[in-house]
């Protein structure tokens, strides 16, 4: 039997792919609306559908036809900036996207595990006393975004204690890497490192609010976490997924700076703050410890690195 991959071409999909590949799994992917770059090449390798997962009637047809043994759920709108200029759309697509799998696979009475990742800014705002925050800290989302993912985190839940669904999930902490999009803060950071280094920008690098502090993982690390998690976790269950550690945006950027020649002048872009944001995240990743063994592996400044290299190649390819 097949597992299913939705967002199969996005940032975490790839690696996701990448991995249950290594795996011997049978894999079929869903992807909507985006081009295959980050699955060039591994495509020949899965069976893809195109498949936009706010639609019931496409996500139904497709799951009752290949019957998954196992549903890793990633098809959303992850950008929190983003949430805000288009509210309507990310409810749309990450809660009813979600209800969507979930009311595919109750209707066709498959026993398929789901795993659903959600996110850590579900939890808003968080006292210092609070971190390493727990599982069982209160939800108290600020941005659509998290809006969406707890309002689908809800619904799975209910759909597990309802109708019996093998549902998991998580509420995965900041993760970054080669092939993460523009528009999150540390490619963002290493993709002008490596134009200015190129000569492609000017020694100017633009950045928001430098004051936040994250708990952040390679992503190589999370999809570990979710493939363990798939074959070791509990139905019913949230985890934390994350380092456990707390990284200041400040910090990161002086890293990849420092991995230029060149000298950088940085400023204040008022056009990447956001409206609303979460001072410091931290999680408390005892709970997935004890039930998979995982942990983060990658140092952080290999991932930075990476990410560096990757934009590095990118541009250097792409300067026409």
């Amino acid at each position: 039997m097949a597992v299913l991959v939705t967002g199969i071409a996005g940032f975490v999909g790839s690696y996701l792919t990448e991995l249950l590949l290594e795996k011997r799994e049978k894999v079929v992917g869903l992807y909507w609306n985006s081009n295959l770059e980050n699955i060039e090449h591994i495509k020949s390798k899965v069976q893809l559908y195109s498949c936009n997962v706010a639609d019931f009637r496409q996500t139904h047809q497709i799951i009752k036809k290949i019957k998954p043994k196992e549903i890793y759920h990633l098809a959303a709108i992850s950008s929190v900036g983003k949430s805000f200029s288009e509210p309507v759309f990310t409810f749309k697509v990450n809660f009813g996207g979600t209800q969507n799998i979930l009311e595919a696979v109750r209707k066709e009475n498959l026993k398929s595990k789901i795993l659903i990742p959600n996110s850590a800014d579900m939890y808003g705002r968080v006292s210092a006393q609070a971190l390493p925050i727990k599982e069982t800290h209160p939800l108290k989302p600020i941005s659509p975004y998290a809006i969406s993912k707890t309002c689908a985190d809800v619904l799975a839940e209910q759909y597990f204690k309802i109708y019996g669904i093998p549902v998991i999930r998580t509420r995965s902490f900041n993760h970054t890497g080669p092939r993460q999009a523009l528009g999150f803060v540390i490619p963002d950071f290493a993709s002008q490192v490596a134009k200015i280094d190129l000569d492609l920008q000017k020694p100017v690098l633009k950045v928001g609010d430098l004051r936040a502090k994250r708990d952040i993982s390679d992503v190589r690390d999370i999809v570990s976490g979710y493939y363990l998690l798939m074959k070791r976790g509990k139905p019913g269950e949230t985890y934390n997924i994350g380092s456990g550690k707390i990284y200041s945006l400040k910090k990161v950027l002086q890293y990849l700076v420092s991995l230029s020649s060149r000298k950088i002048r940085v400023e204040i872009d008022k056009t990447r703050l956001r409206k609303i944001d979460i001072p410091v995240l931290q999680a408390d990743i005892t709970k997935i410890k004890n039930d998979t063994g995982w942990k983060a592996k990658t140092p952080l400044e290999k991932t930075l690195q990476d990410t560096y290299n990757f934009w590095s190649e990118y541009w250097l390819g792409n300067q026409n």
